[in-house]
């Protein structure tokens, strides 16, 4: 009776002891599961300098130094950061070039003088791949350009266009605001008129305007600097 009542009571003993084993083993994995969720919060949160942050905007400063007596471009944007790992981004562009050309004719020097403008302004949608607004992204487009040149051997030529494309770039924000990155993007007009400009390349800063003035159109991003707020 004695052994039995001994078993017994050893029986209820390590169970006891097993019982407590896996609520330590329970406690442990929860403590362990909620551990990792803190630490990814907390890595998404300090790679998060948007986070309280909802409009931004871009210049492109060195553009300044381009302006001359004949010669002007401007370049900018808006941004609007209403959802994570996702931005609506307006960039802006605008050139203006006089231009005034001598040639030989009859047995004397003629000018032709001539005035190319041209300004687009996308609509944007960036898609970070991180967990965040911060870092490689990925952009669908869509652009509105208008075109005018006014010669007087020409005379005057305008057209709209507008046409659809995509990109990739990367970013990356301080947490006072301040952002710089670089992006390249590409696509097609559908609706416009080519070959409107009649100045043409002045120089590598200027591969916009050929670009504008045909049906296959890109930029480059890389001198834009801005600020979040």
């Amino acid at each position: 009776m004695k052994k039995i009542i001994f078993l017994i009571l050893f029986s209820l003993l390590v169970s006891m002891a097993l019982a407590e084993d896996t609520k330590i083993d329970s406690l442990l994995k929860i403590s362990k599961d909620t551990g990792e969720k803190v630490n990814r919060l907390y890595d998404q949160y300090k790679n998060d300098p948007l986070a309280d942050k909802t409009w931004g905007v871009e210049f492109n400063f060195v553009r300044l130094l381009t302006i001359k007596d004949n010669l002007a471009t401007l370049s900018g944007g808006f941004s609007y950061f209403g959802k994570p790992m996702m931005e609506i981004y307006v960039p802006w562009y605008y050139y203006s070039h006089d231009i005034e050309t001598y040639y030989w004719e009859d047995d004397y020097y003629d000018s032709h003088a001539g005035t190319d403008k041209l300004f687009y302004a996308d609509a944007r949608i960036r898609m970070f791949t991180g967990n965040t607004s911060n870092g490689f992204f990925m952009s669908a487009l869509t652009r509105f350009a208008y075109l005018e040149s006014d010669s007087n051997v020409y005379g005057f030529d305008n057209t709209f266009k507008w046409g659809v494309g995509a990109g990739i770039g990367w970013r990356s924000f301080s947490y006072r605001g301040f952002n710089w990155g670089f992006s390249l993007s590409a696509g097609r007009y559908f609706i416009g008129e080519d070959c409107i400009l009649e100045n043409g390349v002045t120089s590598i800063l200027f591969l916009e305007e050929a670009s504008n003035d045909c049906d296959i159109f890109f930029d480059i991003e890389i001198l834009k600097f801005g600020f979040a707020f």
